[in-house]
């Protein structure tokens, strides 16, 4: 059992996590608002805020904290952790270029989908989405494309922490009609969002590997259903798709072929 103070110091840094999160729902906030939020006196609060705000992660502007543009360079650095990740930017701007629809490429994290690059073409809708956005993996069609290169049981791991729960009556929530889902993404590498998450936008999706085979992650577009559907949805968009991922997955291949040679003595 952990020491009382080990306990404390846990809680200590859970609190100054919630204070963050409340800023970043809420953007700029008083101390009260904060306390509020959170069910905490304001005292508890305003130390925590002041030990932020020392380090440079909360921003004060008169009565208000916001989260301090310390973590831009925070969030940039876990974006491109992985140098494959960067390499995907590209492909997401042509792709909603050439569709004119909304681009993503999305990774899991902690059992969670997580959007590390959007761009819109000219008839985008934005939906409310925007870059280190968490969704739910069961219920998009990238979510699907990265679960079908997943063991069954790491797919039962997610499924259990995060569950099935309904977003809309058309989202899958039968654990086994689920990896039944899966499967049929397996075999068409495509996989298809029918206002499963929100209605009336429908969305495609394609998983992403890197030279060991292992899933990166998912490049998808979505579009309003009234306009991504019929021959566009299950034909034109995932064929984009599929050769995009392939030209991303080559030039990722080649790029670690390229460090590879880089070290060999001849």
């Amino acid at each position: 059992m952990p020491e009382p103070n080990t306990r404390a110091g846990i809680q200590t840094t859970a609190t100054s996590f919630e204070i963050i999160h409340v800023l970043q729902e809420n953007g700029p906030c008083r101390l009260s608002t904060i306390a509020s939020e959170l069910d905490m006196p304001e005292s508890t609060a305003h130390r925590h805020l002041d030990t932020l705000h020392s380090l440079r992660y909360v921003s004060r502007c008169g009565q208000k904290y916001q989260i301090g543009l310390r973590f831009a360079r925070l969030g940039e650095v876990a974006r491109t952790r992985d140098p494959a990740f960067r390499q995907a930017k590209d492909y997401v701007r042509e792709v909603a270029e050439e569709t004119g629809e909304r681009a993503q490429f999305v990774v899991e994290d902690h059992g969670l989908g997580v959007y590390l690059y959007l761009e819109t073409g000219q008839k985008a809708v934005r939906a409310g989405l925007e870059v280190g956005r968490q969704i739910r993996l069961h219920c998009s069609s990238a979510g699907k494309a990265i679960l079908s290169g997943y063991t069954r049981s790491r797919v039962d791991e997610i499924l259990d922490q995060w569950g099935l729960p309904e977003q809309t009556e058309h989202t899958i929530t039968d654990r086994e009609a689920y990896h039944e889902e899966l499967e049929r993404v397996r075999e068409r590498g495509v996989a298809f969002n029918q206002e499963e998450h929100i209605y009336g936008l429908n969305a495609v999706g394609v998983p992403v590997t890197g030279a060991d085979g292992a899933v990166l992650g998912a490049l998808c577009v979505s579009a309003p259903s009234h306009r991504m559907k019929g021959e566009l949805f299950r034909e034109t968009v995932p064929d984009l798709l599929l050769g995009s991922a392939n030209a991303l997955e080559l030039k990722l291949a080649y790029s670690n072929q390229e460090q590879t040679d880089s070290v060999v003595v001849e």
